[in-house]
């Protein structure tokens, strides 16, 4: 499970209809404070579901579960949203409602509710049901399932009606002298819409949608009453997938539990251009059990048997080897087959800014991948946090991102933290990333110009299929660093020790008695981006459509930044610190690919073209970027004494 350690996703940027969600913070790690954790025995108000009843909610049982809070002695009120068109639960009957509870001595005001909209005042609500205290568990059964679960038996049983309906508790704290207070909303992992809305009396009076912001769920759920079907699975999404040809390979297939049965197991056919294959049998570990809920499962696949693009669909006929009686049976997927395997460069693409006293965590992340995957990793830091930033940079693809440090890896959906990632450490989530099949290969190359304001990108593109992509150029430097406000990185985590990040070798020089431990700290700073092919949100490189087999090139050129504090700090690195970006884009918005190229210093070209000889080979590369020692079959890329590239093809 991820553990945040202090860590709140950072201000939110951007204007939605929900509050803004900087203020709440996960759980600290247990290690990092002085609680002394006693577990406890599951709770004792536990309701056995009848023969034509079942608990509903969104997240598999036997999940961690992990708290936020504000630090604060306040109200507050959290639910989930029961949609209209879930045809599962609309029109069941609610019979009682099941949260979790860490603290009760400073607990109080303790309330369950039901509401067709969320409301300012849970008292407002279409139904409020008080608690006698004395009939509730509080504590946390383990370090990592935070919290005791409680079922409440509703006095008056609440049918679901067709516009949908929030479910909800309320709890007021009164000392937060404790982890429990302080974090009192128990959550599980995990997104999902509709799993998490919250607001507080004062903090964040406004609901905020916390499943946006990667806050997990809410913990709770619902007995329902009612007539339901056995054995359900719908297939919500099955990702696109490239392989080799003739390999075989492993798609993620997300599930969705509407059956009392839950899911122990499916068959399912694979369908390509209307033909469907033979029934295939799976079993699924652990099993879904939670009426409502989702799961996530690796299928097996394999390539087709010629090279090219084909549109499927897999079918669940069974679950659980009975008959599946899910009105959606069957999801569409693109898989790509290729005929070889290119050199991957995976972006990683990071919100980030000096006045974000969270983004030294951004910053460690983005060192951590850079040391960990080399060349593999192409980073772009882009600093739009804060317009007092010495490199602040407006004009940039539009990322959604609504919180700093945050980024998204190859322009997947997901908005990750750049050093937690999906569970404990972001190099899990760029490991995956990496091992997916390239269908473009690239190269690179750029040239500096006579007065150092302009670099010529030419990007070398090899299709392995037929297809339309866009290109996007960056031009990034690394080891800016100055000596003014403007440069120094705000810093929460000085007040911390280094045992609160796990004493992280990354992290921990941010905190207490650490290298950088101090509320304001000057950096070196990579991968910052300094401009692209991009004019506000509008990318300005075009690339026409590719044709299998067929190698193109493309150039662009990319105008250095004239603020001079971004000019001084180019200068003193070094423009050999500079480096230009290709990025290969599939029509769904995703980088399929992309290359890095460092420029030379000018000083450098200079000395070499006042050589009276001729030019000479220094280094050979393919047309994927491998560096190689002879020349081999195919287009060679050459790079010649005085800076040039050559294309030459060995026949």
């Amino acid at each position: 499970m991820r553990k945040l350690l202090f860590l709140t996703y950072a201000f939110v940027l951007g204007i939605s209809a929900y509050a803004q969600t900087g203020v709440f913070q996960q759980e600290p790690n247990a290690a990092g404070h002085t609680r002394l954790f006693t577990p406890h025995k599951a709770s004792l108000n536990k309701i056995e579901p009848t023969a034509n009843q079942i608990w509903w909610g969104y997240q598999a049982e036997a999940e961690e579960r992990s708290s936020i809070g504000v630090s604060k002695a306040e109200t507050y009120a959290a639910a989930i949203f029961v949609a209209p068109g879930n045809a599962v639960i609309v029109g069941k009957t609610i019979k009682a409602i099941r949260f979790y509870l860490r603290d009760k001595a400073n607990t109080n005001n303790i309330k369950v509710w039901i509401s067709k909209t969320l409301p300012d005042d849970v008292n407002s609500a279409d139904y409020v049901q008080n608690i006698d205290e004395t009939t509730l568990t509080a504590g946390d059964e383990s370090e990592e399932k935070h919290g005791i679960a409680n079922d409440v038996e509703l006095t008056t049983p609440y049918i679901i009606g067709t516009d949908g309906v929030y479910i909800g508790y309320s709890v007021t704290v009164a000392d937060v002298s404790e982890s429990a207070t302080k974090f009192p909303i128990v959550t599980f992992e995990g997104e999902e819409a509709n799993s998490f809305f919250i607001r507080t009396s004062s903090t964040s009076a406004k609901w905020s949608d916390l499943a946006e912001e990667g806050f997990g769920k809410l913990a709770l759920q619902i007995l329902v009453e009612g007539k339901f079907v056995e054995n359900s699975a719908s297939p919500d999404t099955m990702e696109d997938i490239v392989l080799l040809k003739n390999g075989t390979g492993k798609s993620k297939l997300v599930l969705f539990n509407g059956g009392s049965a839950g899911i122990n197991s499916i068959d399912y056919t694979i369908t390509t251009d209307g033909v469907a294959g033979a029934e295939q049998h799976l079993d699924i570990n652990p099993p879904v059990k939670t009426m409502g809920a989702q799961c996530t499962i690796d299928l097996p696949l394999t390539a087709d048997s010629k090279i090219g693009i084909s549109e499927k669909s897999i079918t669940i006929t069974k679950v659980n080897g009975k008959a599946n009686e899910a009105e959606k049976k069957s999801a569409t997927f693109k898989l790509t087959t290729v005929g070889k395997q290119v050199k991957r460069g995976v972006v990683v693409e990071e919100n980030t800014g000096t006045g974000c006293g969270w983004c030294p965590r951004g910053w460690a992340g983005m060192k951590k991948m850079r040391d960990k995957f080399g060349e593999n990793f192409i980073g772009i830091a882009i600093h739009q946090f804060n317009e007092t930033d010495a490199m602040y940079c407006p004009d940039y693809a539009e990322l959604n991102f609504s919180e700093a440090p945050a980024c998204r890896i190859d322009r997947d959906n997901a908005i990750l933290d750049p050093f937690y990632g999906t569970e404990e450490d972001i190099c899990a989530d760029f490991k995956e990333s990496l091992a997916h099949i390239a269908t473009v290969g690239v190269s690179v190359t750029g040239k500096l110009n006579a007065d150092c304001t302009q670099v010529t990108a030419t990007a070398t593109i090899e299709p392995l299929v037929n297809g339309t992509y866009e290109i996007a150029y960056a031009l990034i430097g690394d080891e800016l660093t100055g000596t003014d406000a403007s440069w120094q990185q705000n810093n929460y985590y000085y007040k911390y020790v280094s045992q609160n990040v796990s004493n992280d070798p990354y992290l921990s020089p941010f905190c207490k008695d650490g290298k950088y431990g101090s509320a304001k700290v000057t950096l070196n700073y990579d991968d910052v981006l300094l401009t692209g092919s991009y004019k506000s949100t509008t990318n300005n490189a075009k690339l026409a459509p590719l044709q299998e087999g067929k190698v193109v090139t493309n150039t662009y050129t990319l105008t250095l930044p004239t603020k001079n504090t971004l000019q001084d700090a180019i200068k003193k690195a070094g423009y050999n610190k500079l480096a230009v970006i290709a990025m290969i884009i599939r029509s769904d918005g995703k980088i399929d690919n992309a290359a890095k190229f460092y420029l030379q210093d000018p000083t450098g070209v200079e000395g070499i073209s006042e050589n009276k000889g001729e030019p000479k080979e220094v280094a050979r590369y393919t047309i994927d970027g491998r560096k190689i020692s002879a020349p081999q079959h195919g287009l060679n890329i050459v790079k010649m004494s005085d800076g040039s590239t050559v294309k030459v093809l060995v026949k």
